[in-house]
């Protein structure tokens, strides 16, 4: 029977989450995106680092193995969230990962799930996030589990900016 779980990434999963993250790297180009293409290994490793160390970082694993990743934090990025926003109402999700071998399993579903109920216990409201902003396929599977489209912030230097929330404890059923 297979076992799935979700728990707060160690130092020990670090190289497992890099892997994971640049396998996604690879799959987004070889899709035609350029969604991620300037994150070095490097770079990845030092922000999943920081966020492992802060108890931020949280990992899906089937049978013991990695099939996914997010990062979920206060951090709400002043270039798309304004004050209007209320960005301490909220809890965001960042690098959000499931393995290509785990596709269609409901891991993402899992995850933000996970994040969600993080967020409860944080008296958030909102459950937010930005994503690329030319991945439409992304944006659609944000609205099956639940998100709403904020708005798109159109900045020349980043490729993110479609925003996105799900309120907390809604009511809004998530189509899986």
């Amino acid at each position: 029977m297979t076992q799935f779980a979700i728990r707060t990434a160690t130092t020990n999963d670090l190289e497992a989450l890099v892997t994971l993250y640049g396998e996604a790297r690879s799959w987004l180009a070889k899709n035609g995106t350029n969604q991620w293409a300037t994150n070095t290994p490097e770079k990845v490793q030092a922000r999943l680092r920081r966020s492992i160390e802060r108890r931020e970082c949280w990992i899906a694993e089937v049978d013991g193995s990695p099939v996914g990743m997010m990062t979920v934090d206060e951090f709400a990025d002043p270039e798309f969230w304004t004050a209007d926003d209320n960005p301490s109402s909220a809890l965001y999700v960042h690098r959000m990962v499931v393995a290509r071998s785990a596709a269609g399993n409901n891991v993402g579903g899992k995850l933000l799930d996970q994040a969600e109920k993080l967020a409860a216990a944080r008296g958030k409201k909102w459950l937010r996030l930005d994503a690329w902003r030319t991945n439409e396929p992304l944006h659609a599977y944000y609205e099956r589990q639940g998100f709403d489209a904020v708005r798109i912030v159109n900045l020349s230097h980043r490729g993110s900016g479609a925003l996105f929330q799900r309120l907390v404890g809604g009511e809004k059923a998530r189509r899986h």
